[in-house]
């Protein structure tokens, strides 16, 4: 049985588990702005505490299940979008979008998976990561549970 730092497995079921460090250290920056601000821009420090809500409700409503049982990906990323099932089959490829400040300084690193659904591309966010290192554990591990690239496995993704 493998240990996962990213997914939590119950059965044949690998639930992913939400990066608590990020979104804290967002919310913070968040509220000590908004705490900075609050006396000489107060609708403006009550928007980021509006965002730092949305936020943390995100966090909590965030999921993505991988079952290996019924060979299908659920992911729900938002409070405002419906959670979604794909089977493995559809699977395409994985997408890491890196966003940089200044050009260089990388501030956020974001995975999805990507899916063929009747002819259409659909898309399912995975994690965020302050690095890239930490979205290639986290790729590695999602390719281990869904089996992607061992031999004898029938759906071989390109590289």
């Amino acid at each position: 049985m493998n240990n996962y730092q990213f997914y939590k497995q119950e059965g044949n079921q690998y639930i992913f588990r939400n990066q608590p460090v990020f979104v804290t250290v967002l919310c913070i920056i968040f509220l000590v702005v908004a705490g900075l601000l609050f006396n000489s821009v107060r609708a403006l420090s009550y928007v980021l505490i509006a965002v730092v809500a949305l936020i943390v409700l995100n966090f909590f409503n965030k999921k993505l299940i991988i079952d290996m049982d019924r060979k299908t990906i659920t992911g729900k990323h938002s409070v405002f979008v419906p959670a979604r099932t794909y089977p493995l089959e559809n699977f395409r490829n994985f997408h890491v979008l890196a966003t940089k400040y200044l050009g260089f300084i990388t501030t956020n690193v974001m995975l999805s998976m990507y899916f063929e659904v009747d002819g259409k591309e659909k898309q399912l966010t995975v994690g965020q990561a302050l690095t890239q290192k930490g979205i290639q554990k986290m790729v590695n591990e999602t390719e281990d549970i869904m089996n992607i690239n061992t031999p004898g496995n029938e759906h071989q993704r390109p590289l």
